[in-house]
């Protein structure tokens, strides 16, 4: 989506293995080592940054490799971007984040949101999707009977439910374009706002 967009002249893309990306002059591929951001902090630069990292404590295997995961590494990477000057930093987070839930992975989400805030980028954006549809490499039963029935039921998720209802992630994508390049005046939107956002991509 990126590629597409005329805003940008130049887009780097962080990853830990080599992977095949379109070829596309505007592409800059950085294999590094994502869990030591203090090894690729020099190239955190440029005017916005867009953190979708992310896991479930069932892949990561313990809370602790969880929240290295959702809390250490985009704090670590937030910091580094504010020290270069980036301008603009957006982040997914989830639906539900809080630092006062009883939950483990809503309250790390929610320390994480809160941590991000103290740095001083001209623009701060915090996305809270729902579930995500679309396609994962590895295979997740309960994630998938939980997507199987957010299709089925989602009539059901009107009114004060929308923010409920379950979004592509194609959608929360270009819903980060949107928000990187709008001045909204808010940092936290919510599922439903973000899929009207990407309507606008």
């Amino acid at each position: 989506m990126l590629q597409n967009d005329n805003s940008y002249e130049k887009i780097k893309i962080f990853v830990r293995r080599k992977t095949v990306f379109p070829s596309n002059e505007k592409l800059e591929i950085q294999v590094v080592e994502l869990s030591s951001p203090e090894t690729f902090s020099q190239y955190l630069n440029g005017d916005d940054l867009f953190c979708c990292l992310g896991t479930t404590i069932a892949v990561a295997g313990s809370k602790e490799v969880f929240r290295k995961v959702d809390f250490d590494l985009p704090v670590k990477i937030a910091e580094a971007a504010s020290k270069n000057n980036v301008s603009c930093f957006v982040v997914v987070s989830s639906l539900g984040a809080d630092p006062k839930s009883s939950n483990f992975y809503l309250k790390t989400k929610g320390e994480m949101e809160e941590a991000i805030q103290k740095f001083s980028f001209a623009k701060t954006a915090i996305l809270r999707p729902s579930m995500l549809l679309g396609d994962r490499k590895e295979f997740r039963l309960a994630e998938l009977v939980g997507k199987g029935l957010m299709r089925v039921l989602g009539f059901v998720f009107i009114g004060s439910l929308k923010k409920y209802k379950a979004i592509q992630a194609k959608d929360v994508a270009k819903a980060m374009i949107v928000i990187a390049n709008q001045d909204l005046g808010k940092i936290i939107f919510e599922s439903d706002e973000i899929r009207e956002m990407a309507k606008k991509c």
